[in-house]
């Protein structure tokens, strides 16, 4: 799944820059001959979990677990998973990151700085995020929408695993919408990135960490989205193709 020589480049910066360990819990659903209502076929599982298994032979100081998602609900429930295939990244401060699909081409170079960052024991960020972040007092979820061939997709996922990193308050999952058509159905989702908080409040396109935060504090106040936070930083909006979308082609920064 990954090729040997990027195999060499993540192991070479495992053995650099993880500092505690790292646990992935991927959710995953066995494929089944017979057709079984309200079900539907997982078409990444297995490839997202050989994709997993590498990524995990590749430093002792991470772990996979491997969960069938129907015979393991209380684990799942635990961590926040609903659907397959379904990864939970957790370092030594035991701060969730979730990913849905399988993260490759723009996402696979996040999955890897995910990886890296949740191994810290805390993560740092500036004087004024600090400063914002201690004025939430509630749980706040952000979702962020994602296809691999989005080249703006990542700087908004990266912002919110940073957040979620940086306060217990903040819980972020990435969603390759790609792979769940359904969602983006329900959701509208024409373009991405497609950021949702709290389940209601949605911006769309690129937002940088502090524009973010900002839309974070005003949907855990119970506001909407002001302009000025929906626009921040947008750079475009790439089209969404609803359906299994190729997931070669992993890009790993230099």
């Amino acid at each position: 799944m990954i090729p040997l020589r990027e195999q060499q480049y993540v192991s070479e910066r495992f053995a650099r820059e993880l500092d505690g360990r790292v646990k992935l819990d991927y959710f995953t659903q066995r494929a089944s001959a017979l057709y079984v209502p309200g079900r539907e076929q997982c078409v990444y599982c297995e490839d997202t979990r050989t994709m997993m298994e590498e990524l995990a032979a590749l430093s002792d100081k991470v772990t996979l677990t491997v969960h069938e998602l129907s015979e393991e609900l209380d684990a799942a429930r635990k961590l926040g998973i609903d659907k397959v295939p379904g990864t939970v990244i957790r370092g030594p401060a035991n701060r969730p990151l979730r990913f849905y699909g399988i993260p490759g081409g723009n996402e696979f170079p996040n999955f890897i700085e995910a990886i890296i960052s949740a191994s810290k024991q805390r993560t740092e960020v500036g004087p004024e995020a600090a400063k914002l972040l201690k004025k939430l007092k509630d749980n706040v979820s952000i979702d962020v929408y994602v296809t691999p061939t989005c080249p703006h997709c990542p700087g908004v996922v990266r912002a919110a695993y940073r957040l979620a990193l940086a306060s217990a308050h903040i819980d972020a999952t990435a969603v390759e919408i790609g792979e769940f058509p359904r969602i983006a159905q329900q959701l509208g989702v024409r373009a991405v990135p497609f950021t949702v908080i709290n389940g209601r409040a949605a911006m769309a396109g690129a937002v940088d960490e502090q524009g973010l935060l900002q839309a974070v504090l005003q949907a855990a106040e119970g506001g909407g989205l002001a302009p000025a936070a929906m626009t921040r930083g947008a750079t475009s909006d790439a089209s969404v193709q609803t359906g299994p979308s190729p997931s070669g082609g992993l890009i790993l920064p230099r």
